[in-house]
């Protein structure tokens, strides 16, 4: 029997914060959802998953990683959408040594979306100036001799998306495949792309984990692993209201009485932003 200790997780929220957009037509003022970042760390040694995006929230999330007195080895990147990114250059000037990672399809995507200014016009003076990028990930992640498996999960809310599965946590950090009693962003999705979404939570569920972390969630839930099949629900009822070719305003109003208790009522999650953006 080994005698290593075992890992243990902890789970950042950030919460809503307001943008700069036109007033919205349905829902509530302008706000972006909250976003998650896990760390995950043994006695000595912890990688953190994802990088949040403002300035203000990566130095917020770097102030607690220091509290867990770990040596951060590794920050790894679940997509490329730059709410989970842009925050990498905040994080890495406060732990030089951290070496940032993703995969190539990431990758590709982080450098697309920083030729984009649209977080810098949402975010106005929020953003850092200068950006910093992962590196695509060259073998296996490992944390104090205990795997840490990445799961590409294809298109989901966007392309290219991952999840981390820890067996000794039986957890799995979801990214943005799953999302936890937040409203899901299914304003770019379509009948094709919703089909290759369930079946990534498919592929998660099969693995049977004791804890899945979403890429956003209402800060008061847990992390139990229902929140692949709700999210597998609310995708399947989307769906099925968007075959019926209802009224945007009809939609959104039996989306928001069936998940009453779900937080960020937002427009542009069900819509789209009115111009490019990302969840």
């Amino acid at each position: 029997m080994s005698t290593r200790a075992r890992l243990k997780y902890d789970v950042f929220v950030a919460p809503e914060k307001p943008f700069s957009a036109p007033a919205p037509r349905l829902g509530e003022p302008r706000a972006w959802d909250p976003v998650t970042s896990t760390l995950i760390f043994g006695p000595r040694d912890a990688l953190l998953v994802d990088a949040l995006m403002t300035i203000r929230e990566a130095t917020a999330l770097a102030d607690w990683v220091e509290l867990h007195d770990r040596r951060l080895t590794t920050i790894y990147i679940t997509h490329g959408h730059a709410d989970h990114w842009l925050g990498l250059s905040t994080l890495l000037s406060r732990f030089p040594h951290a070496r940032a990672v993703a995969t190539a399809g990431t990758v590709r995507q982080m450098h697309a979306g920083a030729r984009n200014n649209w977080a810098r016009a949402r975010f106005p003076g929020q953003i850092a100036e200068s950006l910093a990028f992962a590196e695509p990930v060259d073998g296996p992640l490992e944390l104090e001799g205990r795997p840490i498996h990445v799961i590409e999960t294809g298109h989901t809310d966007t392309v290219d998306t991952t999840s981390l599965h820890v067996p000794d946590l039986d957890l799995i950090v979801a990214g943005d495949v799953a999302y936890n009693h937040c409203h899901m962003f299914v304003g770019a999705t379509t009948a094709a792309s919703r089909a290759e979404w369930i079946a990534a939570l498919d592929r998660l569920a099969a693995l049977n984990p004791a804890a899945v972390v979403a890429g956003h969630k209402d800060p008061t839930c847990g992390n139990p692993p229902s929140i692949l099949a709700e999210s597998r629900g609310y995708l399947e009822y989307f769906g099925q209201l968007r075959e019926t070719a209802m009224a945007d305003e009809d939609l959104f109003d039996a989306m928001v009485n069936r998940y009453s208790n779900w937080v960020s009522r937002q427009e542009f999650l069900l819509f789209g932003l009115p111009v490019s953006g990302q969840a």
